[in-house]
């Protein structure tokens, strides 16, 4: 298997679903933050989240218990359990919350970048603040187009119940801000979706 190809995939064995050199990229940006920062409990603690999912570390980076190596999905949901629980127990400490984001974007569960950078769908492919690449977009703006085609088909079928018709047409309507908010963020569409404005070039 070729380096590009291992890459795209998940780290092998682990709960992760995020490409490696996602992964790479976004943790190199974080422990360099981290670097800078002050807050050493919090540093330590985003560290053992990715060291932890990615079967680095026996510890848990939450609760310090023992788990697999790697860890399992149950394993990393339980600690983002655990930080949750801390927060509405209203600790103090936010190393917890650091933890539970990486850990959360990591399986899948949260698409946003789990720092702050100023470009952070560079981080993973995308572009600015998107997190997908314009090829992903322009695929799912492909799949609202032919949802679309067969919702207005359906809409004026006078076959299928009026209630049918109906869905159809509601389903239509969602399709097209579907397609019109794809359009904008590809930049296809100069006015904003949701706010009817122009936005400047």
């Amino acid at each position: 298997m070729d380096a590009d190809r291992i890459d795209e995939a998940p780290p092998r064995g682990t709960a992760i679903v995020r490409p490696l050199r996602h992964v790479r990229a976004v943790r190199e940006h974080d422990a360099a933050q981290s670097a800078d920062s002050s807050e050493a409990a919090a540093e330590s603690c985003s560290a053992r989240a990715w060291a932890g999912a990615l079967g680095e570390s026996t510890a848990a980076p939450i609760t310090g218990r023992v788990t697999a190596i790697p860890p399992s999905r149950s394993d990393i949901e339980a600690e983002i359990t655990a930080a949750d629980e801390r927060g509405l127990r209203g600790d103090q400490d936010n190393s917890a919350d650091a933890a539970a984001i990486i850990l959360r974007w990591l399986i899948g569960n949260d698409d946003h970048v789990p720092i702050a950078v100023e470009n952070p769908g560079e981080l993973v492919g995308g572009f600015g603040d998107v997190v997908r690449s314009p090829e992903q977009i322009a695929g799912i703006l492909a799949l609202a187009a032919e949802g679309l085609r067969q919702a207005a088909a359906q809409g004026r079928d006078l076959d299928v119940g009026a209630d049918a018709r109906a869905f159809a047409r509601q389903d239509a309507d969602y399709l097209n801000g579907v397609m019109a908010t794809l359009a904008w963020v590809l930049g296809e569409r100069a006015s904003s979706p949701t706010r009817a404005r122009t936005l400047a070039s």
